[in-house]
């Protein structure tokens, strides 16, 4: 493949990204044996076929297993759900530690290069927002296991694509309240709106 376009009319979430790319062609267990090499426990993964209003897609859900204090497991779908430690308080990872856990993996140098590159973006802006440098910055959502496996997954699949070149129609987001670590914000946040600004994209919003 050498181009992937996106057409994100109403935005686009991790899990839909991986469940497209698996419905392009990527093979789901060899994805699974790729993520495999990050030494990150806590999470299984299901991949399988859905229809949702008579359309027929991949369905790709990350279900975090119970860990103490817990009594049931997380789903992934379009909000990300949290590990806990054994308060039950959401992990919360730096970017040194996200840069780390790939570094020390046995991934390939492009999908580490790719996947730092998605954090240290984020990093940036969410540095920005806060105003402190980007090293610094904890990930509370974006630190969770499953937005880990959505990033590092999503690279992974491009490189299993042939590392397509990715184009995208211009991004609409939603409108209203989201309520995150730290506090409610409105939609799109400003870290977003940070990322987005950085590279010139423009940003339309529609009614949901």
């Amino acid at each position: 493949m050498k181009t992937l376009y996106l057409d994100i009319f109403s935005g686009i979430s991790g899990d839909m990204f991986l469940g497209a790319m698996i419905d392009l062609g990527v093979d789901a267990a060899v994805l699974e044996a790729e993520l495999a090499k990050l030494s990150l426990g806590g999470y299984q993964l299901h991949v399988g076929r859905k229809t949702k209003a008579n359309i027929e897609g991949v369905k790709f859900d990350v279900h975090l297993l119970p860990t103490k204090g817990d009594e049931h497991s997380h789903e992934h779908g379009h909000s990300h759900s949290h590990s806990h430690d054994d308060n039950g308080h959401p992990h919360e990872r730096s970017f040194a530690d996200i840069k780390a856990l790939i570094t020390d993996s046995s991934l390939s140098g492009w999908v580490k290069e790719k996947s730092i590159a998605v954090f240290r973006r984020v990093a940036v802006a969410e540095g920005k927002v806060h105003g402190m440098p980007p090293d610094e910055v904890h990930f509370h959502e974006v630190g969770a296991v499953d937005s880990i496996i959505d990033i590092v997954g999503g690279c992974i699949a491009l490189e299993l694509l042939g590392k397509p070149r990715v184009l995208a129609a211009p991004v609409t987001e939603g409108t209203g309240w989201v309520d995150c670590a730290h506090g409610r914000f409105p939609v799109p946040t400003a870290a977003t709106l940070e990322i987005l600004g950085a590279r010139g994209v423009a940003v339309n919003q529609c009614d949901e």
